[in-house]
């Protein structure tokens, strides 16, 4: 057995490694091509020696975790907050995402929600106004996430509506708090925890009155609270944050402000609209932007000149333009009625979009068939089907994605649903012997009266 010594080349070595050695000042035997040597009396790190290609790979791999591991309050490159309340990673590709407004809607999306740097079209068959609802509930979200609580202070969302009708931002639905009965026991709920006169001298609620003063001898009424909210609850309520639940008989208190809605005017030139939407976009250089076109094409809002190929393909594509520039932090929803516009002009719109969606209302005899079917349970009515043409970020990379009869939908109170599609089955009365017995004496009198006999 021979014994060599560390630093020792074995059978000579490799004469291409001997001579970049030799090129090194300052080496030594053990140095490889990444030890820490000096060249031109600069200290040179290990990484120094590395491939270009590589360290640019790298660079870009630390400025990811950096976004990824940012805490809230924190502002990242792109220049949204990274805590903002509506904004989630998708299950499906992990693009960021914020809600429509309707739970069943994001469901149905693929992402629980839209995209950043995407864009959805909802267009609508016939002369009903369901479309307007979706871009209403689109709206109230943005408008709650704002109101949520921000480190800065200055809110994370704003809207921008491309439209003449100023009472849209009136009309935005307020969130659902509940029925009759739990927002009274929230009201009551509210009374009780304020520190009041009544309260401490335990003239309304005594139990009340004996846990307050246990807590302030003991000073545990901070501690009990903050240990009192699991990791499920604090889960729920971040998804309360992410997609709120709205009731579209009220509306939204207080009425959004000029600091969080801005209103754009259609009917001005194409180079002055798009000029307009991106000043508002840049003033809000850390905020989470949704654009907002209600009622495209109306006739009330658009002239007829607006009608041609000429005239809406480049405010579209220049619409699209800019979510596509500032995709870190700019999403856009958008409702078309079909029955007012060509169908070529409805193909060319259509490639504009990243989403379709298209709704069929029900006509009146189906939902009168649906209503005598469901007639135990009204709540299960349908009011039309969903058919869906196009998804965000999954038609791009050539999936098919086009599924049409399968969904229905139904505007209630609480909420815009969305589930699957089915006929359901009537329910026929079986007759009772009584009606069989005097069905069947009725055929025989008739049998008599008749030369040829009749079986049933």
């Amino acid at each position: 057995m021979s014994f060599r010594k560390r630093g020792e080349v074995i059978n000579g070595g490799n004469s291409g490694i001997r001579a970049v050695r030799q090129t090194l000042p300052n080496a030594t035997p053990r140095d490889g091509p990444t030890a820490r040597t000096t060249f031109g009396g600069r200290p040179l790190a290990r990484h120094d020696v590395r491939s270009p290609g590589l360290s640019d790979r790298m660079q870009k791999l630390s400025v990811r975790d950096r976004e990824i591991s940012a805490k809230p309050g924190e502002t990242a490159e792109n220049g949204l907050d990274a805590g903002h309340p509506g904004v989630r990673p998708s299950p499906s590709s992990s693009h960021q995402t914020t809600s429509t407004g309707s739970f069943h809607l994001d469901k149905v999306l693929g992402h629980t929600g839209l995209p950043l740097g995407n864009s959805l079209l909802v267009e609508e068959m016939g002369t009903t106004d369901f479309s307007s609802v979706l871009s209403k509930l689109f709206a109230a979200q943005g408008i709650v996430h704002n109101r949520a609580e921000s480190v800065a202070g200055t809110g994370n969302t704003h809207l921008i509506v491309l439209s003449i009708d100023q009472n849209f931002a009136k009309e935005l639905p307020g969130v659902y708090k509940g029925s009759r009965k739990e927002v009274k026991k929230s009201k009551i709920a509210e009374e009780e925890s304020k520190v009041t006169v009544q309260n401490l001298t335990g003239k309304t609620n005594p139990t009340r009155y004996k846990d307050l003063k246990i807590a302030w001898r003991y000073k545990l009424a901070d501690e009990a609270d903050d240990a009192g909210k699991s990791s499920e609850v604090q889960a729920e309520d971040a998804n309360k944050l992410y997609s709120n639940q709205f009731d579209i008989t009220t509306r939204l208190m207080p009425a959004p402000t000029a600091s969080e809605i801005s209103f754009v005017s259609p009917l001005q030139p194409i180079q002055t609209v798009l000029a307009q939407l991106e000043q508002v976009i840049k003033k809000n250089d850390k905020k989470l932007v949704r654009i907002i076109v209600p009622s495209l094409l109306h006739p009330a809002m658009y002239p007829p000149s607006m009608f041609s190929m000429a005239k809406i393909m480049p405010l579209l594509h220049g619409l699209r333009s800019l979510v596509k520039k500032y995709e870190n932090r700019c999403v856009m929803f958008s409702s078309l009625s079909t029955d007012m516009v060509d169908e070529i002009l409805i193909a060319q719109i259509e490639n504009s979009f990243d989403s379709v969606m298209k709704l069929e209302p029900f006509g009146q005899e189906m939902i009168q068939f649906l209503e005598k079917a469901y007639k135990s349970q009204p709540n299960k009515v349908q009011q039309g089907l969903l058919h869906i043409s196009k998804l965000p970020i999954f038609s791009d990379k050539g999936e098919m994605h086009v599924i049409n009869s399968s969904y229905a939908f139904k505007n209630s109170k609480r909420k815009f649903e969305i589930e699957e599609w089915g006929i359901p089955v009537e329910d026929v009365d079986e007759p009772s012997e009584n009606t069989t017995q005097e069905h069947i004496g009725t055929a025989h009198e008739i049998s008599k009266q008749t030369n040829v006999a009749l079986d049933f």
